[in-house]
């Protein structure tokens, strides 16, 4: 292959990279807005982490709080209801994260 081919593909690589990073802060960022805040300590806890490897890039978006679960799906048996902010940070930004993939891919 062609040093220049070559050369595209790492930089595809690096704007995929930076891509996810900027999905997974934004994530991050509107799963925050939507937490329930008692003591602050889940909204606090939520961070994001990046993955890549040479054909893909994850995000994980999320928190080590035991409780977490329990606030995001509720518990039926406890009457707890539920107070989702992980999964409506994702759903109700469909659009948004579909246009930082477009601009970071620079494609349409």
């Amino acid at each position: 292959m062609s040093s220049r081919f070559q050369e595209e593909v790492q930089k595809m690589k690096q704007r995929r990279e930076q891509t996810i990073k900027q999905i997974a802060v934004f994530v991050e960022a509107e799963a925050k807005l939507r937490a329930p805040v008692d003591t602050g300590r889940l909204r606090n806890s939520i961070t994001h982490q990046t993955e890549n490897s040479e054909t893909q890039s994850k995000a994980y978006i999320g928190t080590n709080v035991e409780y977490a679960p329990y606030v995001e799906f509720g518990v039926a048996s406890k009457n707890i209801r539920p107070q989702p902010y992980l999964r409506p940070a994702i759903d109700e930004n469909q659009d948004r994260i579909k246009e930082i993939i477009e601009k970071g891919m620079n494609v349409k």
